[in-house]
């Protein structure tokens, strides 16, 4: 079984036949930079197209310092009819990724970073499909483009929504 297709497996087991899930809630941590604009619109789009009572995305950062998601990633997503985040960036710790059911970096260094740093929790660290380069400091359209390659990465990660997980 490949990255994409363990990640992929526990959304479409049945929660009972589901190896090693918590039984109240699945976490899938998104893992960016500073955690103001590409893992809290990932984190987002995952629940606004995924996320379920016992399904949720949450997001951090390797060098978050407090600060809110950024102006540009809330209109983006506000554009693309998701409601953000109240969020303020946090930094990744092993407390968060022991909890969470996968943790995904947002572009291969991320993951290789949590690799490096939590090596004993490698089996449930991944990374998207694509590298979202950083939009910080571009205007609206460039966190436009990044919501869109994030959307891009999560359907092919997870497959097309079907609607059911929504939430709102």
């Amino acid at each position: 079984m490949n990255t994409l297709e363990a990640v992929k497996a526990p959304l479409d087991m049945p929660k009972e036949k589901q190896p090693h899930q918590p039984p109240e809630q699945e976490i899938y941590l998104f893992v960016c930079s500073g955690n103001t604009c590409r893992s809290p619109m990932a984190a987002a789009l995952f629940n606004a197209y995924y996320g379920t009572d016992n399904r949720i995305a949450e997001s951090a950062g390797l060098f978050a310092d407090g600060s809110p998601i950024s102006q540009n990633a809330t209109l983006a997503l506000e554009q693309a009819g998701i409601t953000p985040p109240e969020h303020i960036s946090r930094s990744v710790s092993e407390s968060l990724i022991q909890k969470a059911t996968q943790v995904i970096g947002i572009t291969a260094a991320h993951a290789d970073s949590l690799i490096w740093s939590c090596p004993h929790f490698a089996s449930k660290i991944t990374k998207l499909p694509l590298d979202i380069p950083d939009p910080y400091g571009g205007d609206l359209s460039v966190y436009q483009a990044c919501l869109q390659s994030i959307q891009k990465a999560l359907f092919e990660m997870f497959g097309p929504p079907d609607g059911t997980g929504k939430r709102s």
